[in-house]
């Protein structure tokens, strides 16, 4: 898996649950699942921009769920998008691997947050 992949989400609205995006990891052919359970994965979720304000790192068990870790497979979301309003946010997912100690980084992408009309208050 040498690629970046770039995954974009829109429409997510203010104050909701974030839906939940399953993502699934390939080897380079493509077709075989890539094996994950030496992994721990990590995103980070920024205001404006790759570098402006972190409003939400996800991790194993607060945000990310592997579904099938041996196979590359986890979800985001279910937590509430409460962030700083409407407009985009960027996004990555990266992965460190235990026994070697790499470090690399599969997908990005942004997210777009529009207001929401009912008040949560």
């Amino acid at each position: 898996m040498g690629r970046l992949a770039r995954v974009n989400f829109t429409d997510i609205i203010h104050n909701d649950t974030f839906p939940t995006k399953q993502f699934n990891f390939f080897a380079a052919d493509g077709t075989t699942p890539l094996d994950l359970s030496d992994c721990t994965v990590r995103i980070q979720i920024r205001y404006k921009s790759k570098n402006g304000k972190l409003v939400r790192t996800a991790i194993s068990g607060d945000g990310i769920t592997w579904t099938d870790q041996a196979n590359g497979q986890f979800e985001l979301g279910g937590f509430i998008a409460d962030w700083q309003g409407a407009g985009e946010y960027w996004y990555d997912v990266q992965m460190t691997y235990a026994t070697s100690g790499i470090i690399r980084t599969y997908v990005q992408g942004k997210i777009t947050v529009i207001d929401d009309v009912t008040s949560n208050t």
